[in-house]
């Protein structure tokens, strides 16, 4: 979050990342290719070099696969705050995408489970759309967009309109 800096009378309502839950698979993976080679330790080294080239390799590819999971989930984040929406995406180790959304511009507001794990779990995507109908900001397997949803609509809610009423809803 270092690219990310309040205004004086900003705060943040809200700050999510992708449900951890939903990294299973990747995370299961790294830890099978880290034990993996323990449990194939005597065979492997018979094999000489080639088997202790595989051990070391297996584990290397193992550490940078978790590696790598945890710093897309740590710095995949959105943030709400009482003035905009900023979604910062960490797509490689070194290429970030920071999108941000003015309360005033957002149209629609939406989220969406869909499957049975997502169903149980309750983890979905939250879908925004600003007024011209084709800017979307998409954040996917979010623990409770729901929640998400609420807060935004409050916040819209608050929003001056143009001809002077109460709020956008």
């Amino acid at each position: 979050m270092q690219q990310f800096n309040l205004d004086a009378d900003e705060k943040i309502c809200l700050a999510t990342r992708r449900y951890l839950l939903t990294l299973f698979a990747h995370i299961f993976v790294a830890f099978f290719l880290i034990v993996m080679p323990f449990f194939l330790l005597f065979p492997l080294f018979s094999w000489g070099r080639w088997g202790v080239i595989f051990f070391v390799f297996s584990i290397a590819v193992g550490l940078l696969t978790l590696l790598k999971t945890l710093v897309m989930w740590r710095f995949n984040i959105l943030i709400i705050t009482t003035k905009r929406v900023v979604k910062i995406r960490q797509v490689g180790f070194f290429d970030r995408t920071v999108s941000e959304m003015l309360l005033s511009r957002i149209n629609d507001v939406s989220h969406r489970i869909r499957g049975f794990w997502s169903t149980i779990f309750h983890y979905g995507t939250l879908h925004i759309v600003a007024g011209n109908g084709e800017t979307v900001l998409d954040f996917e397997y979010m623990q409770n967009p729901g929640k998400a949803l609420k807060i935004l609509n409050g916040l819209l809610q608050r929003l001056p309109s143009d001809d002077g009423g109460a709020g956008l809803l």
